[in-house]
């Protein structure tokens, strides 16, 4: 018995046949339709579609030999048509020399008469053929021998096709698992999360069934991603999520909605039953340490939950709730629970401060905001020119003015703080820019908030800001940061301090005195002034603590080598104390009264006495 040998492109011919995907594959009607014509148009009674893989011949296609799916390749004659180019014939195989004692020939099935076409694919492999078999000798006629090529033909093309639409479902389908999950943990994205929470709604509207929203604030989350880097706070999210799906049921839906923020739908529970289950979660992040490079970090869960029935009427505002739920187990103490209820107070303050975060995105889209300034006096000897502080307001849409403590808050819990602070540096400096005598302006306070000192992002905008105003408006500029925000994000605001003085911006502790209980920090941060919190300069005068203070920051003050401001001067008894112990400036409205910016160089704006 003759065995064919291996084509010379075997590797790459396996390689093209295995890239079909269709091996061990169940039957189809458009291949069986191929080995049915084949057998008809030939008259023999056996027609396959035979696939050569490396060591057997497999049958997609089968009309004639019942119950055969596969024979070895070594007694296969298509091992031997898929040397030639062209059909294979073998029209009596008992008396060729080649075949005579073929197991198939000899065997059971008695095949004595064989004639194959190979199937060639676009890349000229010959994966297999399309051929017709028979117990008896027989020839084929030049028709049925053109008919079979064009069979195999169409069977090239049904199988690349075949891959064809099985790649293109397959790109599909990758293209909306990508749209609708989240690349970093696998889980559910956002957009998804709200659709299935719309069907959720429509179901609990429909049948008023009970189900749960739980809204999902890692606590601490800051704290790893800006002291180890973003690539190791993603490692968390990871672990996080895996431990949330963990706690819950396979059915139930999690979702990452972004940055630190999770979301679980729980189907068919109730709110009693929601709780032991956000509970669980709680205990189960109280036990869960995070390992970094020997460091351990401890985090929590901030959990908000709410009922899903048919009281809400969109997902928008249940999905308020939930975060207003959330922030207001934060603000319990983190690493719990809140259920929402209706008259829930902390969820009216959220619903207000939600109000608030609206209005200021309104305000930044349409430049409804506007600088003020107020002036800040020297004590001692008088030098040149104004130095003021810029106070921002947001213009109502009738024209009213409203103070930040309105919606400063609201911005600092919203995270639109930084992009508060980018609108005010960026017209300050503008405003600094088109003074027609650039002399009359000594220094302007720009205040920063706590957020933009911990937001590497924010540093690369200011420090590109500084560098495109050049030298002599950097020289301007006095950047204001709270003692507060200086001392959570120490390292970010000691190098973010070090890189605008190098560009001639000085820099103010704003609130010195409220924030810390030592004076330690001071020797790490190079600031230019210490502004003296106003509590202790408001009764200076009448209280005997709030002199020893103030006097203590003075000592402090000239011991770093730099100027003191003091706040809220509002008395000339005050004024005077001050002068006397030494404090280099003063700002209050005794001395002047916040106006407009332009204003600023008029003489209208005269000091309050």
């Amino acid at each position: 018995m003759l065995i064919a040998q291996k084509p010379d492109n075997e590797q790459s011919r396996l390689t093209s046949l295995r890239a079909l995907d269709v091996l061990d594959s169940l039957p189809e009607a458009q291949f069986d339709a191929l080995v049915n014509a084949a057998s008809l148009v030939t008259g023999a009674p056996i027609s396959l579609l035979s696939l050569v893989d490396a060591n057997r011949q497999w049958f997609k296609a089968n009309t004639g030999l019942p119950g055969v799916t596969e024979t070895p390749r070594d007694i296969g004659f298509c091992a031997h048509a898929i040397l030639q180019a062209d059909v294979f014939e073998v029209q009596d195989a008992r008396a060729d020399s080649r075949f005579a004692a073929n197991p198939l020939v000899t065997g059971p099935e008695q095949l004595n008469f064989y004639a194959g076409a190979p199937i060639c694919l676009e890349d000229g492999a010959r994966i297999g053929t399309l051929c017709v078999l028979d117990r008896q000798p027989r020839k084929l006629t030049h028709q049925q021998l053109e008919v079979l090529r064009q069979l195999a033909q169409a069977a090239a093309a049904a199988l690349e096709g075949r891959r064809a639409v099985q790649q293109l479902r397959e790109t599909s389908g990758e293209m909306h698992y990508h749209a609708t999950h989240d690349a970093l943990t696998g889980l559910v994205n956002r957009s998804e999360f709200e659709a299935r929470l719309r069907r959720v709604l429509q179901k609990a509207g429909e049948d008023r069934s009970e189900h749960a929203l739980l809204y999902i604030d890692i606590d601490q989350f800051k704290l790893v991603n800006d002291s180890c880097g973003h690539a190791i706070g993603d490692q968390l999210l990871q672990q996080v999520a895996k431990l949330f799906a963990e706690a819950i049921r396979t059915r139930d839906i999690l979702a990452r909605l972004g940055g630190d923020e999770f979301a679980i739908i729980l189907e068919h529970c109730s709110a009693e039953q929601a709780q032991r289950v956000a509970q669980q979660i709680c205990d189960a992040m109280a036990n869960f340490r995070f390992a970094h490079d020997e460091r351990s970090f401890r985090v929590g869960a901030s959990i908000g939950l709410v009922p899903v029935d048919d009281r809400w009427s969109t997902t928008s505002a249940i999905m308020q709730a939930a975060d207003a739920s959330c922030y207001a187990a934060k603000e319990g103490g983190r690493n719990r629970v809140h259920l929402w209820f209706d008259t829930d107070t902390a969820i009216r303050v959220r619903a207000g401060e939600m109000q608030w975060a609206m209005r200021i995105e309104h305000a930044l889209d349409q430049n409804q905001f506007v600088l003020h300034a107020q002036r800040i006096e020297e004590l001692g000897k008088s030098s040149p020119g104004i130095r003021a502080e810029a106070l921002l307001r947001m213009v109502q849409d009738d024209g009213e003015l409203v103070p930040p403590g309105a919606f400063l808050p609201a911005a600092e819990r919203f995270h639109l703080a930084s992009r508060i602070d980018r609108w005010v540096l960026q017209h300050a400096l503008s405003w600094l820019n088109s003074l027609p005598d650039a002399r009359v302006i000594r220094s302007l306070s720009i205040n920063l908030s706590g957020h933009s000192i911990g937001d590497r992002a924010f540093h690369r905008h200011a420090i590109e800001s500084f560098r495109a105003a050049g030298p002599r408006i950097c020289g301007q500029v006095c950047v204001e940061i709270t003692e507060t925000a200086a001392v959570t994000n120490m390292a970010d605001a000691a190098a973010f301090i070090g890189q605008i003085r190098t560009l001639g911006v000085q820099v103010a502790l704003d609130d010195f005195g409220a924030g810390a209980s030592s004076f330690g920090y001071l020797k790490t941060l190079p600031v230019d002034f210490l502004k003296i919190d106003g509590q202790f300069v408001r009764d200076v005068v009448d209280d005997p603590l709030d002199e020893a203070a103030v006097r203590c920051f003075a000592e402090v003050a000239g011991i770093v080598g730099v100027k003191t401001v003091a706040e809220f001067v509002d008395r000339p008894e005050v004024l005077t104390k001050l002068r006397a112990m030494g404090i280099d400036y003063a700002q209050g409205f005794l001395l002047h009264r916040p106006a407009p910016l332009e204003q600023l160089l008029s003489g209208d704006v005269a000091a309050c006495a």
